[in-house]
């Protein structure tokens, strides 16, 4: 069965002041040549951000757990607006330490209740577990104030592993938050549909479980929407249909495109893409009974984290309707394109040489977080000679 069908056609900062933008090389794509900015520098791993009303944007970084706020003409503020508490992040983990801050966003009325949410994870008895925080924004002071817990991973999903955390939020247009959850490095924790791990949660705007979730067996976790996922960092709404997407990371290779229904089981590790890293085939291949099939697997890994669709922005007419995935192994953008039955047409890798870890469309330009030590925050802006498109 395939779901693709549901596809439709400042206040003043006290800011340090920095040197000149610096602009680097084009960036070349079937359909427009980028100029590049480096609007912001120096983040330490960023992964989530997001964009104020005034156009200013905060930035999470990973590993030491803040959230910074910058402007496009003076970049970031020296001091973060928030640094959270008990961060979990351990130094020389193996495989690397995955876990910190994660990503944030604004709540939909945030004009009239000002909510930031946030995700990253915590110090516990347990080990370590996945927290959801949110906050009220202060645009007098530049300022996250009245911050609160409203989930936190259930202890039965709680352990200390440093890796595979998921940690994208996302509101749907019903107002519920999703969260995804990675399965910890775990795959069998993502057929367990008492643990949280492998899988994206679904819970109201102050974390409670919503009366219409999906039913599953009595002993399932009431926060859950779907099952069977190895670890999910790009989640995204179409906005021509309200259909929510992500996209996973596989194995080795595997990774895959899914149109999420509340109540779906996607079936790692019993449907994969990829094998495991030691080269030993998992599961069955990519169809199961009971268990939903990719809409799309790339035949080359793309390590997939951020993705947004294009969407009556001005400038990217060629790319309408698109959808663009941040790629950290690809290291550059990936753009695909699908028919109106939902099937993939048109697959293009748009090199930036750098890792990315998130991609937004917003002002007419491509806007994305490097993941490194050193990470930026850059701006792709299409150029006056663009093509027609295809």
């Amino acid at each position: 069965m395939t779901y693709a069908r549901c596809l439709g056609a400042a206040s003043a900062l006290a800011i340090a002041a920095g040197p000149a933008l610096a602009v680097d090389a084009p960036v070349a794509s079937e359909a427009y040549d980028f100029e590049v900015e480096t609007i912001a520098e120096g983040l330490v791993h960023p992964w989530g951000m997001v964009f104020l009303p005034d156009d200013r944007y905060l930035v999470t970084e990973r590993d030491i757990g803040t959230i910074r706020l910058g402007t496009v003409e003076d970049g970031l503020r020296d001091e973060p607006v928030l640094e959270v508490e008990a961060l979990f992040a351990p130094e020389g983990a193996t495989p690397r330490s995955q876990s910190g801050i994660f990503d944030l966003v604004l709540h939909p009325d945030f004009g009239e209740n000002g909510h930031v949410y946030w995700a990253y994870s915590r110090e516990t008895e347990r080990g370590a577990a996945l927290v959801v925080q949110r906050a009220v924004w202060d645009g007098d002071d530049d300022s996250l104030g009245d911050v609160e817990d409203i989930w936190v991973m259930a202890e039965d999903s709680q352990d200390a592993s440093a890796v595979h955390w998921g940690g994208r939020l996302l509101f749907a247009p019903d107002g519920s938050l999703h969260l995804t959850v990675g399965e910890k490095f775990v795959m069998n924790r993502a057929q367990d549909l008492e643990d949280q791990a492998g899988s994206t949660l679904r819970m109201t705007d102050t974390g409670e479980v919503p009366d219409d979730n999906p039913e599953w067996d009595e002993a399932a976790d009431p926060y859950l929407y779907t099952a069977g996922q190895r670890n999910i960092q790009a989640i995204t709404v179409h906005p021509g249909t309200g259909a929510i997407w992500a996209v996973g990371h596989g194995p080795l290779g595997g990774d895959e495109i899914n149109f999420l229904v509340g109540g779906e089981n996607y079936g790692w590790p019993l449907i994969s893409g990829g094998p495991d890293y030691s080269g030993a085939p998992i599961g069955f291949g990519l169809e199961h009974e009971n268990m939903v099939s990719p809409e799309h697997v790339f035949d080359e890994t793309v390590a997939p984290s951020g993705a947004t669709f294009v969407w009556e922005a001005e400038g990217l007419d060629a790319w309408q309707g698109d959808l663009l995935i941040g790629g950290l192994v690809a290291e550059g953008i990936v753009r695909v394109r699908f028919d109106a039955d939902g099937a993939v047409t048109q697959e293009e890798w748009i090199e930036i040489g750098r890792r990315i870890r998130d991609v937004h469309v917003h002002d007419g330009a491509i806007w994305v977080l490097t993941e490194h030590e050193d990470g930026e925050l850059l701006r792709l802006t299409p150029g006056a000679e663009a093509a027609a498109g295809d």
